[in-house]
């Protein structure tokens, strides 16, 4: 039979500061805190898949978090989630990753699906590098253009209305 006497319970808190290099945040809880304006250092728990070896979260100061105590022992607290905001204003049908830098890693494909629209925003430059680029779908340009390289057409190629492969080109 297992013993659940030890399973956690979890407690209102807020997060002060974090510190991304010893992966601790401090918080602030009723009863607990009190009095001492930056808090107590809390552990962070990382959900299965999330290694905090190889991954970080972007944690919110000021961040409503529930926190449980490891052990049970009142110095050693653990923030395990965020907490729920209920019918304030939170957002809905929105998922957000929010960090510095944000890797996707695949071990065979990415795949982006969206009916309607797949949108990427850049202030700076976008680079895809790959050995091999398909577009399969109509292609609209704004903007000038610099080819380094050939550029081949299967059918014809259009410019100002002037087709190639109607134009007769002067030999010498």
């Amino acid at each position: 039979m297992i013993n659940t006497s030890h399973s956690p319970t979890f407690y209102p808190a807020k997060l002060l500061d974090y510190n991304p290099k010893e992966r601790t945040a401090n918080i602030e809880m009723k009863g607990l805190t009190d009095g001492i304006p930056k808090g107590i250092p809390a552990m962070l728990a990382y959900p299965i898949g999330d290694d905090d070896l190889d991954t970080e979260r972007l944690l919110v100061k000021g961040a409503d978090v529930w926190v449980f105590f490891e052990q049970g022992d009142t110095t050693k607290p653990v923030i395990a989630f965020y907490r729920n905001h209920g019918e304030k204003q939170a957002v809905i049908g929105i998922r957000r990753i929010r960090n510095k830098v944000i890797e996707l890693l695949a071990q065979q494909a990415i795949k982006l699906f969206a009916p309607k629209l797949i949108k990427i925003n850049s202030d700076g430059e976008i680079i895809i590098k790959a050995p091999k680029v398909i577009i399969d779908g109509d292609i609209e340009h704004k903007g000038n253009q610099n080819t380094k390289g050939k550029i081949t057409a299967s059918s014809d190629v259009v410019a100002s209305g002037i087709s190639l492969t109607k134009l007769k080109l002067r030999t010498q």
